[in-house]
């Protein structure tokens, strides 16, 4: 999964990964933990990552992201406690940032750092659409066209709730 970062032009890209602290991660240590606060992102640049849920109980693996992913940046974004957990299933290497790098990147060039959060939210909505899709594509019998009705209607106000809280960023939105 792309970071998206390769779209940008080359001194974009370094300035953004030259915001980040470099991190070496071992296998099998956990680099985000659902539910606990955190604001920082990922970009990897070695390994292989588990993106997981073990709510109930086993692992539901969302993803496994290589070289040039994204993770982390929901909260990043939003503040909002995390909604998977991040395991390294290989010894690797991430750069991060957090909100000070962020901030710092935003002071030195905040036309890089404008790309950036736009980068974000191009992955952001690739998954989303993703997600749509696989729901799109559920099986329904007769039985369960009301659910079906009822999931259509959760993707209509989830990719309306993305283009408001896109709006609000770029301040692009009136109420």
């Amino acid at each position: 999964m792309e970071s998206g970062l390769d779209q940008l032009e080359s001194t974009d890209i370094a300035r953004i990964t030259g915001a980040c602290v470099p991190v070496a991660v071992k296998e099998g240590k956990d680099l985000i933990v659902k539910g606990e606060p955190s604001v920082d992102l990922y970009i990897v640049t070695s390994g292989s990552f588990k993106v997981y849920d073990d709510t109930l109980g086993e692992d539901f693996v969302h993803a496994i992201l290589d070289k040039g992913a994204v993770f982390g940046e929901m909260s990043f974004i939003d503040g909002t406690p995390r909604s998977a957990s991040v395991k390294a299933i290989a010894d690797g290497s991430v750069l991060r940032m957090g909100r000070k790098e962020f901030d710092n990147l935003l002071a030195s060039n905040p036309d890089t750092a404008m790309l950036f959060i736009f980068t974000l939210a191009r992955v952001i909505t690739r998954r989303l659409r993703d997600v749509n899709l696989a729901l799109r594509n559920m099986t329904f019998n007769e039985h369960d066209r009301e659910r079906e009705s009822v999931i259509r209607d959760v993707i209509a106000q989830m990719e309306h709730a993305v283009h408001i809280e896109l709006a609000c960023e770029t301040g692009d939105y009136l109420p």
